[in-house]
């Protein structure tokens, strides 16, 4: 518990606090291609974060000690199943497509070699 307040802490005081919405991921599960729906071929519960701010048009997503950090560069309802936004995110290296459904308890980060998905807990909040 006293590692978690220390990454929180570090993530508020590395300038992210002003940041829209973060989400506090409780479960991730990474399928890796050749796709199986539903399958997890890595699963965990380590602390990682999503940061989006759509004003500024960034997110920022830690997995684990992994962080990406991208530009927003299109957003919308996504057509297939409208209970989701989507959001087409670039950096320097790659393009990245991401989903967050309405309820804000789902996200998914679909790159072209796996595909992440993000359980999100109740702690999810817009930060002022």
């Amino acid at each position: 518990m006293c590692m978690k307040k220390i990454i929180v802490l570090l993530l508020l005081t590395s300038g992210l606090y002003a940041q829209e919405q973060v989400f506090n991921v409780q479960r991730y599960c990474i399928d890796e291609q050749p796709f199986k729906q539903g399958e997890c071929n890595i699963t965990g519960n380590e602390y990682s974060f999503v940061f989006l701010d759509t004003q500024k048009r960034d997110v920022v997503f830690f997995l684990t000690a992994t962080k990406m950090k991208y530009k927003i560069v299109d957003s919308g309802i996504f057509s297939q199943d409208r209970n989701y936004t989507f959001y087409t995110l670039e950096n320097e290296n790659e393009q990245v497509e991401m989903r967050v459904n309405q309820q804000h308890t789902k996200i998914e980060f679909l790159y072209p070699n796996n595909h992440i998905y993000l359980t999100v807990g109740k702690s999810t909040k817009a930060v002022n």
